[in-house]
């Protein structure tokens, strides 16, 4: 049995397959089977995935109607045979010891988990594959240490990528297919269940600035599933009791659905999705509520003449949070009534 399961979903990479494929065969660990899900892919990235097969016994290959990462995901883990997962993303690339310097950590520290940093750029630089020393930090996956990774903006905290995890680990919480973004909130209740996590202070993996990949294309509907997974993230913590980082992603959560709001109501033209967000953000402030600075940044965006008219009144933000944007106008009127008769 291979020690590791490296799984890559295949779809539309076929500019970038190869360096990927070889990054990961020329790894100076072996021990590992490599699963490429061809996720119906339309261009030839299924003929590439065969002639790998063929060529290299520690290659699989399995496919599948397309059903997108999550599911491609889903669908490797069912049949990996590793104690071990590391996941890769069909245009990016891994540097030659990352296995082995993330294997080695994990393997010295008794962590669940070790991780690594991220190089994003447009293309591998030359200097990427140059040897690495042995190196890791000890992360107790306390609330303290999150924040900290959250603060100095540790982008890998929270993708599957560059990692290397155990595989029953990862089986406690499964990708939730048909979504974009699905690893984030996977990979919070994976941390947590780790306890701790060796971090590798070197970027051993690339992840490659490509325009016209899922999550850096231009703006549609799908780009709104980042907010259903911070949704997720924010119910997680707050479950768990971890304040701090639940005040942290309630912040990004009121920018992001400002941000989408503004998009579709004013750029795509879609009052009836930029609705959804606006309920969306309610339903979640009423079971688990934001500060007053989340709901302004929010609403400036969703309302702007009322919250600059109305947002200084005593309460206004306990009553938006509860009430919604009627119950604050219904309570604007009643100050303007009574200010009327004094």
């Amino acid at each position: 049995m291979p020690e590791i399961s490296v799984i890559v979903p295949v779809y539309k990479a076929e500019a970038y397959l190869h360096a990927c494929i070889d990054s990961i065969l020329s790894q100076t660990f072996s021990d590992f089977e490599l699963i490429l899900v061809d996720d119906g892919s339309p261009d030839g990235c299924g003929a590439i995935c065969d002639d790998y097969a063929a060529r290299d016994s520690r290659v699989r290959v399995i496919r599948q109607e397309n059903q997108g990462q999550a599911a491609a995901r889903n669908h490797a883990l069912a049949i990996a045979k590793g104690d071990w997962v590391c996941f890769v993303d069909s245009d990016d690339a891994v540097h030659p010891q990352m296995l082995e310097r993330l294997r080695q950590a994990a393997a010295e520290s008794g962590a669940g988990m070790s991780m690594c940093r991220m190089l994003e750029a447009p293309e591998i630089p030359e200097d990427f594959s140059a040897p690495v020393e042995v190196s890791w930090e000890l992360l107790s996956m306390e609330e303290a240490p999150l924040v900290a990774l959250f603060d100095a903006g540790n982008y890998p905290g929270w993708v599957a990528c560059a990692k290397l995890i155990r595989r029953e680990l990862v089986q406690t919480h499964l990708f939730c297919p048909g979504r974009v973004y699905e690893d984030n909130e996977a990979v919070c209740h994976w941390i947590y269940g780790a306890k701790t996590v060796a971090s590798i202070p070197y970027s051993l993996y690339f992840y490659r600035t490509n325009p016209g990949s899922t999550t850096q294309s231009r703006f549609s509907m799908k780009k709104l599933d980042y907010l259903w997974a911070l949704e997720g993230i924010i119910r997680f913590y707050s479950s768990v009791g971890y304040q701090t980082l639940r005040e942290r992603f309630g912040t990004l959560y009121a920018e992001e659905a400002a941000g989408d709001y503004h998009r579709v109501r004013h750029e795509l033209n879609d009052p009836k999705a930029a609705r959804k967000i606006e309920k969306a953000a309610r339903r979640l402030g009423r079971e688990i509520p934001f500060t007053k600075a989340q709901l302004e940044t929010m609403f400036s965006a969703m309302h702007p003449k009322l919250v600059r008219l109305y947002w200084p009144l005593e309460g206004a933000a306990r009553t938006l949070r509860e009430d919604g944007v009627s119950g604050l106008m219904r309570k604007a009127g009643k100050h303007l009534r009574k200010g009327e008769h004094e």
